[in-house]
């Protein structure tokens, strides 16, 4: 067999495993499969499995003892670099969360090895021996490596339909369930490795067969029941949160009505002063009793009425009801409290709700904490443009924050170990392509620019 067969045939195995590993991984993650990270991939799987194999050929060459111990390194260690490598490849391109597009690499490649693996047992085996040896390479190599490509192409449109991505997305939600899906996902990942080091000469039968596909299956709807409890869990939480929100702006309805019923009762007893002057023709105390009048009207009912009218404008429901809890919070802690929402905010932008929500809770949050302890201020701006949502949350200070700072990993102005919020608040935004913040200092007002584009 010539070498230049060989070496194409080397050439087309790996360009079409790193496809299909690129294809599965981003159905797992429910991603569109774009050419050019799956192009990126495919190149780097092909040119990394080269050195491999050549280091492969050193060793057996001149250290044949340890050929199974690097197999086995290689199954474990060379897999997981090429997992890191398609995870950053994934976040880079397709905006997927790291962790995830992690676990879905490794479930990937389980995929991708057991289809490969159990097709090319079968065919070496069974196959008959052929007069021409290139028939014969074609249907013990070059079929069981194409089945990879062919079994992304049934799976993934499966996974899309189920909305599989749905339910795993929920499975990183806490740190507990995502350590678990990573150490289960890369455990089956190295079944294949380890079980060629430990069984190498395993003879394949039907049933050898049936259990590895089966245990595609079982592993995928495994994931998949883990998946819909987290959903469900999620769900649950977040519906509590919900009647915790409701009760929030519930209580800020009845202490407007009853600020309400307090201004009426003053409001009487200043008006019975007022008729008397009217009828003793006094018009400059008529005057001075409107203007205080009007002042002491803004300062009862105005900022109310104007969180109010804001509240109702965030036609973003999720949003006004965060934006009412912490108002409420807020009111509690003593700390002064302006919103300001002009005009309706109703269009639906590129970032997910629960990011959104998270994002503008940590921006709210970190204002809240770095008030004075007396005579704090945060200020919330929504403002809906053709465009985009700009967003906007200030809050005064005793001491003026570093904004060089504010880059550095864990750096807060609320305190030790207190400083993981603004770190989580850039990983959410860096995941939207299109969005766009900003810090600044003004009038002595630390303020946070969020600018959302719309979908």
């Amino acid at each position: 067999m010539p070498l230049s067969f060989r070496l194409f045939s080397v050439g087309f195995s790996f360009v079409c495993f790193g496809a299909g590993l690129y294809a599965l991984a981003s159905g797992i993650l429910g991603k569109k499969i774009k050419t050019l990270p799956g192009l990126i991939y495919t190149v780097y799987f092909l040119f990394a499995n080269a050195l491999i194999l050549v280091a492969e050929i050193v060793v057996t060459v001149y250290a044949d003892e340890y050929k199974n111990v690097f197999g086995l390194l290689n199954g474990t260690i060379g897999n997981l670099l090429h997992s890191i490598v398609l995870a950053l490849v994934l976040r880079r391109f397709l905006g997927a969360d790291f962790w995830q597009g992690l676990a879905a690499a490794f479930l990937g490649s389980f995929i991708a090895y057991t289809a490969n693996s159990v097709l090319m047992e079968a065919t070496s085996y069974y196959s008959p021996t052929f007069g021409g040896i290139y028939l014969y390479a074609f249907i013990t190599i070059y079929i069981p490596f194409m089945a990879v490509l062919l079994v992304a192409a049934m799976i993934v449109p499966i996974l899309r339909k189920s909305g599989f991505y749905r339910y795993y997305s929920h499975l990183f939600s806490r740190k507990s369930w995502a350590v678990g899906i990573l150490l289960l996902s890369f455990l089956l990942m190295c079944v294949w490795q380890v079980q060629d080091w430990l069984y190498p000469d395993t003879t394949p039968g039907i049933g050898y067969q049936i259990f590895f596909i089966a245990l595609i299956v079982i592993a995928l709807f495994w994931v998949q029941f883990l998946a819909m409890y987290a959903a469900g869990q999620d769900k649950i939480r977040a519906q509590e949160e919900m009647i915790a929100q409701h009760q929030a702006h519930m209580e800020l309805l009845e202490e407007l009505q009853q600020e309400i019923r307090a201004f009426r009762h003053d409001f009487t007893n200043l008006f019975s002063g007022l008729t008397l002057q009217a009828q003793e023709g006094d018009l400059a105390g008529i005057r001075n009793f409107m203007r205080k009048t009007s002042s002491y009207f803004d300062q009862k009912l105005g900022q109310e009425i104007q969180q109010m009218d804001g509240l109702n404008n965030v036609g973003l429901y999720p949003v006004r009801s965060l934006l009412t809890a912490k108002l409420a919070d807020m009111r509690k802690r003593g700390i002064h409290s302006v919103l300001e929402v002009l005009y309706p905010v109703d269009a639906k932008v590129v970032m997910e709700t629960e990011d959104l929500l998270r994002g503008v809770g940590i921006l709210i949050d970190n204002a809240m904490e770095a008030v004075p302890q007396t005579d704090g201020t945060v200020r919330i701006v929504l403002l809906q443009e053709e465009q985009e949502l700009y967003i906007a949350v200030s809050n005064n200070y005793e001491k003026e924050p570093e904004l060089s700072a504010l880059t550095r990993k864990g750096y807060t102005t609320k305190g030790r170990g207190r400083g993981t919020g603004l770190t989580s608040y850039r990983r959410i935004v860096s995941g939207y392509k299109g969005c766009v913040t900003r810090t600044y200092l003004k009038d002595g007002y630390f303020v946070q620019e969020l600018r959302l584009p719309a979908a």
